[in-house]
């Protein structure tokens, strides 16, 4: 599925990434995408599941990135370092681990 272009058309202000699990080692993995918070400067962030998405305010540009073929164990990982990552600082972070972002955010 070409994610990248569908997730392009339904947020179309946003900047989006399509990970596999091949790109980066884990930990480098939860340090690119804890560096772009810095960057982006979200005040929420929104994890479904395989879908990581930035809130930032109206006329700034979010980040969204989907973790294509990861594992559960994976990707509890990377929701731990950014739950670890967020705690203590201006950034919200909502976890929604058992949703299905295909269904429940894409609506596919």
């Amino acid at each position: 599925m070409d994610y990248d272009r569908i997730i392009r058309e339904k947020f179309p202000k946003c900047d989006v990434e399509v990970l596999a699990p091949n790109v980066f080692e884990l930990e480098q993995l939860i340090e690119y995408i804890t560096d772009d918070i810095i960057v982006y400067e979200p005040h929420s962030i929104m994890v479904y599941h395989h879908m990581i998405r930035f809130l930032v305010n109206v006329n700034q540009r979010g980040k969204i990135y989907y973790l294509n073929g990861f594992s559960d164990d994976d990707l509890d990982s990377i929701h731990a370092g950014l739950l670890k990552f967020t705690w203590k600082r201006d950034v919200k972070i909502n976890l929604f681990k058992n949703s299905d972002p295909d269904k429940d955010v894409l609506g596919l």
